[in-house]
């Protein structure tokens, strides 16, 4: 390889490493689909709706973790975990409710630019219930 040839190779390289440094990703500070603070959470599944805080963080490599309490006719109250992709959220709650019922919600979303509210479809799997039934969900964060 000619010095003209190496030259050539030595300074592409350094030109798409930084273009390629200059894009957050998810978990970095300023990617715009982050999910971080306090949001207002809901999940409606076999009529009925299911509503209440979730503290949600994102870490670096986009994986988010929380908690989670929704309000209806029980309270259900559960670890978060999960990951961001893209614009969109894939995670997972194992609850607690009244009766000592465990479970597992499942959810995938879209998130708005910006990460203030996520919107998407669920699987609820109810120990209790006995069945997987489908629901969905929608999270804004709480503005002060």
């Amino acid at each position: 390889m000619t010095r003209w040839q190496t030259g050539l190779v030595v300074g592409f390289t350094a030109a798409v490493m930084t273009a390629c440094s200059g894009n957050p990703m998810p978990g970095d500070s300023g990617y715009p689909f982050n999910m971080t603070g306090m949001y207002d959470a809901s999940i409606e599944a076999l009529g009925t709706v299911y509503a209440g805080p979730a503290e949600i963080a994102t870490s670096p490599g986009g994986i988010i973790y929380g908690k989670i309490q929704l309000d209806g006719p029980e309270t259900v109250v559960g670890d978060m975990e999960g990951t961001i992709s893209g614009d969109t959220l894939t995670w997972e709650s194992h609850y607690e409710r009244a009766g000592g019922c465990t479970g597992v919600i499942s959810g995938v979303g879209i998130i708005e630019e910006g990460g203030g509210s996520a919107n998407g479809d669920a699987v609820v799997d109810d120990d209790c219930a006995g069945d997987m039934f489908d629901a969905v969900f929608s999270m804004s964060r709480q503005t002060d």
